[in-house]
């Protein structure tokens, strides 16, 4: 079995944009029981072996879009070959994670090309920053996938939410894995297959939420992948990338993670 490899990355080091390896909300509203975002939501958690006994622990949110096909952000993989242990929680009713699925394979955007840096931050390449997870086994009965929009451009200006379950108190490392939700206010700032969409958020997304689904009316139409850095790595404005199941290499990554 393939298992995949996440790290705890530090920022890029760009002026304005800092893509996270987890970001989080704090501030928002806590999930509500029963609500479709809610039961397709997922926090994704890894354990990565690191020697002398230690290991690094990665988190990141994603969402159900098959039964057995988690999607996230492209920049949550770090590698494809160590010996990581990476699972997928689902959340209970109030909101804690429950059950649990483990990850057996997955599969990156082909034009995502890593991570752009202060001299060249490469924003046409944003809208990249996607990835698709393949769980070892379905999820539970009780859980749906939830649909990708059809026409994701038009859902980006509609009313949206984002989902994220990291850190909700950014001074406390131990305060994530609780899903909120928060509305967004958004706007699509570059063209072509791999668009990014700008947005203001009513929380503040930090570590734990790269990933988080982005939904407006017609279904998830875009992924958290950046914040825009001030002082800390905390921020309510966000970059997102835009979902376009049509294009090229949208089918081609969907195609390679239902492979596994």
């Amino acid at each position: 079995m393939r298992l995949i490899v996440f790290c705890v990355l530090a920022a890029a080091g760009l002026a304005v944009l800092a893509p996270q390896q987890a970001l989080a909300l704090s501030g928002g509203s806590p999930a509500p029981a029963g609500d479709r975002l809610t039961r397709a939501t997922v926090f994704i958690t890894s354990l990565t072996p690191t020697g002398r006994s230690r290991a690094q622990v990665g988190n990141c949110t994603g969402v159900l879009i098959e039964r057995n096909l988690v999607l996230t952000a492209g920049h949550c993989l770090a590698d494809l070959g160590g010996p990581s242990v990476v699972v997928a929680q689902f959340f209970e009713g109030d909101g804690r994670p429950g059950p649990t699925v483990q990850v057996a394979a997955g599969a990156m955007h082909p034009d995502f090309q890593g991570r752009g840096d202060a001299d060249n931050p490469r924003p046409e390449l944003l809208g990249a920053d996607l990835a698709i997870l393949k769980l070892a086994r379905p999820a539970p009965r009780d859980r749906r996938p939830i649909r990708i929009a059809a026409q994701p451009l038009k859902a980006a200006k509609t009313r949206s939410v984002l989902a994220g379950a990291g850190l909700t108190d950014p001074s406390d490392e131990g305060s994530s894995g609780e899903l909120r939700l928060a509305n967004v206010s958004a706007e699509v700032v570059t063209d072509g297959p791999t668009a990014v969409a700008f947005g203001v958020s009513g929380g503040a997304v930090c570590r734990g939420d790269s990933g988080g689904p982005v939904m407006g009316q017609g279904g998830v139409w875009g992924v958290v992948i950046a914040i825009v850095r001030r002082r800390n790595l905390c921020n309510s404005t966000i970059f997102m990338a835009v979902l376009d199941p049509k294009s090229r290499g949208f089918r081609n990554m969907l195609s390679r993670a239902r492979k596994g």
